[in-house]
């Protein structure tokens, strides 16, 4: 029977493996970088320190640290990947090899375990320019679906969407995705992707059927109302659970895709972004709409973005976005686990 060791990170810089029976240690070089060159070695311990040593995850997870594409000055959204992984390190995961251990924690709300698997964290998307950030972007994307691994990234600003979901352009079945947000994201120049119109540059790609935007609200001039026939619009007021369900229901067996700005949620719960809108979403009705959607559609991946760096983790400013992460990489695993659809396969290519 192999031995079992522990995987630590001794003085906060390097990896060991510590021989439990001995209590010796053994120093071990571990890095994404050989199998990914396009993201950057990580500045910080990866997301709940969780360090996956055979490189066979449920849930791949990866930061876009970018805030090229954002209207508001100085925005630090930039900064969220990091500061969520910070945030995680309250549940630090002490993974063992060669039989890595999934990550589960406990819930002490509802008393209930929850499940999160294994976690690849392959650090933050490294830049050049921003083609390069594309190009990335689009590398870490094949490598998901090609190994059909699940994923999750956190920006960033919300125009970095755009090059996550045109990089699903192979997916095998048309496209659904799920955007809540306070703002539509429809309006601006048709020569400039940023943040405020990039759903009007996802809904001319021609693998996505349908765009569902929940939660906006607030005033707009009239020229800042822009409809699409793709996009199908549910303002804050108008949401309704039991009619959400029904139109859920239309795109039954399709892809799909979650994009999370965390604007939806009304200021009172997560005021830490740069467009803040009042009347938003609760905690509980955010997470009410994403079960639903999981229990409904297969997930491909999601996105949490437009945190702000204003918030402080020691206070616990950010255990919100937490345990929205939390809560899909709970359900993904669940997905995973319980389906024998593979909704993320690539198109045959023929030679």
């Amino acid at each position: 029977m192999a031995n079992k060791y522990e995987i630590v990170q001794k003085d906060n810089e390097y990896l060991f493996l510590r021989d439990r029976k001995s209590n010796s240690y053994y120093k071990v070089e571990h890095e994404y970088e050989d199998i990914l060159p396009s993201v950057s070695k990580l500045e910080h311990k990866p997301f709940f320190n969780y360090i996956l040593p055979d490189n066979k995850p449920d849930t791949v997870i990866f930061g876009i640290p970018f805030n090229k594409g954002s209207r508001f000055p100085n925005s630090t959204v930039n900064q969220f990947p990091n500061i969520l992984r910070q945030t995680s390190h309250k549940l630090q995961h002490h993974n063992q090899y060669p039989e890595p251990i999934p990550l589960k924690l406990f819930h002490l709300d509802s008393g209930k375990e929850v499940e999160c698997g294994k976690l690849m964290d392959l650090g933050d998307v490294s830049e050049i320019n921003r083609y390069s950030v594309h190009e990335s972007i689009q590398e870490i994307v094949s490598f998901c679906m090609d190994n059909s691994y699940p994923f999750v990234s956190i920006g960033g600003d919300h125009s970095y969407t755009f090059d996550v979901v045109s990089s699903l352009k192979d997916v095998n079945k048309p496209l659904v995705i799920w955007v809540l947000d306070a703002h539509n994201d429809l309006y601006g120049s048709p020569d400039k992707l940023d943040h405020g119109n990039v759903f009007s540059y996802i809904a001319e790609l021609s693998f996505v059927e349908a765009i569902v935007q929940i939660g906006s609200r607030g005033f707009r001039t009239f020229e800042q109302i822009v409809s699409h026939p793709k996009v199908i619009q549910i303002s804050r007021d108008s949401f309704n659970m039991k009619t959400f369900e029904q139109l859920i229901k239309r795109f039954k067996g399709l892809a799909h895709y979650l994009s999370i700005d965390l604007d939806c949620l009304d200021p009172y719960y997560f005021p830490f972004v740069d467009f803040g809108v009042p009347g938003g979403f609760s905690k509980s009705e955010i997470f009410a709409i994403i079960q639903t959607i999981f229990g409904n559609g297969f997930i491909i991946g999601a996105d949490i973005v437009e945190g702000n760096a204003e918030g402080n983790v020691v206070k616990g400013n950010y255990d919100i976005p937490l345990e929205l992460l939390i809560l899909l990489l709970s359900h993904l695993k669940i997905q995973k686990e319980g389906s024998n659809e593979v909704g993320y396969k690539r198109k045959s290519v023929k030679p």
